[in-house]
C-alpha cells in the first residue's frame, strides 16, 4: 500500500501544478495556502483519502496500487479539476500531458471520489421511523436547505429559455440539490439530486427526504420550507430568542457546508461538461467536504 505523509501530498501537489524544489523554500503557510488554491482541500484531507481509496471495500472506488498504473498525482490532478475547473487547453499547459490522458485521468478519479459517498454520507438507520420505537424523544436531527449550481441553457422546443431550470438565485438556468446536515455531528447524512432548478424546496423536500423523517425526528430549514411544520421547524416571529439563536446557529452552520461546495470551481462556476457529468462532480466535491470536516475543519457547534 502506498502511504503518504500530508508533507508529502504537499511536495507532490505543488510539483504538480509547476512549483519547484526551490519555489517551495518558503513558509509552509504560504505553501499550505498555494495547495488550497488548486485542490481545495489540505494536504491531511488527500492524504487521507488516498488511503481510504486503498483500502475501501467499494469496488467502484478502490483502487489497486500494485495492478494499477495510477498515483497520487492523478487524484491531485482529479481534484485540481473540482477545484479549478480550468479548460482542457488550461490542463494541458499546467500537467504536460495530452488532453485525452488528462480526461481520462480526471473523470475516473471523480467517478472513485463519488463512489465514496456509500461510505461518507450515510443517513443513520436509526433516524428512519421504522427504528424509533414507539415512544421516540423529539430531538432536532437535521437541517436541511437547496443548493443551486449554474448550467448552460438547456434546450427547449418552443422557448428560447427553459423555465423548468430556471434559478431565481442566478437569473439563470440551474440544477438543485437537497442536502442535509446532522444537527449536532459533523456529518452531511443525505443528498439528494439533481432537480431543475425551478423546482422548489418543499417539492424536492416531498419526492424522498420526507419519507425518512418523523417519530419524533425534526429538521430546521429556512422559510423556503414553510407547509412542513410537521416534519420542519423555520424562523417564525413567535419564536423565544433561544430559539431563534439555535435556529440561526444550525442554519449558518449548514450554510458553511454550502460554502465548502462552492469552494469547488466545477459548482461555482457555470458547468461546461455534460450534464450528465454534474451529479458525479458534485457528489465527489461533497466527499471531499465531508473529509475536510473530520480532519481538521469541522463546523461550528449550536
Amino acid at each position: 500500500m502506498d502511504i503518504v505523509t500530508p508533507d508529502e501530498v504537499l511536495m507532490r501537489g505543488l510539483h504538480l501544478v509547476g512549483f519547484n524544489d526551490s519555489r517551495q523554500l518558503v513558509r509552509k503557510e504560504k505553501n499550505l495556502r498555494r495547495f488550497c488554491a488548486h485542490f481545495g482541500a489540505k494536504p491531511n484531507v488527500y492524504a487521507v483519502i488516498w488511503t481510504d481509496l486503498q483500502t475501501t471495500m467499494i469496488e467502484e472506488a478502490s483502487v489497486d496500487i500494485q495492478n494499477d498504473a495510477t498515483r497520487l498525482e492523478d487524484l491531485l490532478m482529479a481534484a485540481h479539476f473540482l477545484k479549478c475547473y480550468p479548460k482542457e487547453e488550461e490542463a494541458e499547459g499546467i500537467f504536460k500531458l495530452s488532453d485525452r490522458t488528462i480526461r481520462n485521468k480526471v473523470w475516473a478519479y471523480v467517478k472513485k471520489l463519488q463512489a465514496l459517498k456509500q461510505e461518507k454520507i450515510v443517513w443513520p438507520d436509526h433516524w428512519n421511523p421504522t427504528e424509533s420505537g414507539a415512544n421516540p424523544e423529539t430531538t432536532f436531527t437535521i437541517t436541511v436547505d437547496g443548493i443551486h449550481c449554474r448550467i448552460g441553457e438547456p434546450q427547449h422546443g418552443t422557448y428560447s429559455k427553459n423555465p423548468k431550470f430556471y434559478s431565481h438565485k442566478f437569473k439563470q438556468a440551474g440544477l438543485d440539490y437537497e442536502v442535509a446536515m446532522s444537527t449536532f455531528e459533523n456529518k452531511c447524512v443525505w443528498i439528494n439530486g439533481p432537480f431543475p432548478a425551478g423546482k422548489n424546496d418543499v417539492s424536492v423536500f416531498r419526492a424522498a427526504l420526507n419519507q425518512r423523517m418523523g417519530n419524533g425526528k425534526l429538521g430546521i430549514a429556512d422559510k423556503g420550507y414553510r407547509g412542513e411544520g410537521d416534519l420542519l421547524a423555520v424562523p417564525t416571529s413567535h419564536d423565544t430568542p433561544d430559539v431563534r439563536e439555535f435556529k440561526s446557529r444550525a442554519l449558518a452552520r449548514h450554510e458553511k457546508f454550502n460554502g465548502q461546495l462552492k469552494n469547488f470551481g466545477c459548482l461555482s462556476n457555470q458547468f461546461r461538461h455534460d450534464l450528465s457529468k454534474h451529479q458525479p462532480c458534485f457528489e465527489a466535491v461533497a466527499v471531499i467536504c465531508q473529509y475536510q470536516l473530520e480532519n481538521g475543519s469541522p463546523l461550528i457547534t449550536v
